[in-house]
């Protein structure tokens, strides 16, 4: 569903996310930010599409402070030691301490390159990972082939709907 919060709003969205995955039917979901889906399901309902998500795939551009906040929160910390040396008349003792930093911090995940992406997927450790565009790849043209051939196709049906329904181009 390419620009859900845009074109094809589905109103009871985040209500089918969990049904359609109980029946195995993977639904992938774009949106443009948080915010977008917020704006048209409500916090409550951006949240429970959120949660029912078991793949989310976070690409460069993420602007949203609060949103931010919260995916480096869902990345995790992680135990930072600091040694701290001190010396005296009885000799040197040394220390060490910890502390818990934040193992992607909201700044990094802003600053994500163009080409990465932030993976979270429910069981395993979220992941940074380099993005693979499709037209790069071997077999492009048969894919832009076929894309063009089905544009094409669903042009043609939608013109000859128009032309059933007597109403002119």
């Amino acid at each position: 569903l390419d620009e859900a919060a845009n074109v094809c709003r589905i109103s009871d969205l985040p209500d089918l996310y969990s049904h359609l995955g109980s029946r195995g039917i993977n639904v992938v979901t774009l949106l443009q930010s948080y915010r977008q889906g917020s704006r048209v399901w409500g916090e409550a309902g951006m949240d429970a599409l959120w949660s029912a998500a078991t793949i989310k795939l976070l690409g460069a551009g993420l602007d949203d402070a609060d949103f931010v906040d919260k995916v480096s929160k869902l990345v995790g910390h992680h135990d930072v030691s600091t040694v701290s040396v001190s010396r005296s008349k009885e000799g040197t003792s040394r220390s060490i301490s910890y502390r818990l930093d934040p193992i992607l911090p909201p700044d990094r995940i802003r600053a994500l390159p163009k080409g990465t992406a932030l993976l979270l997927a429910t069981g395993v450790r979220p992941a940074l990972i380099r993005l693979r565009p499709w037209y790069k790849e071997p077999g492009a043209a048969a894919i832009s082939a076929a894309a063009a051939e089905e544009t094409a196709a669903i042009t043609r049906r939608a013109a000859e709907k128009w032309v059933s329904h007597g109403i002119e181009q």
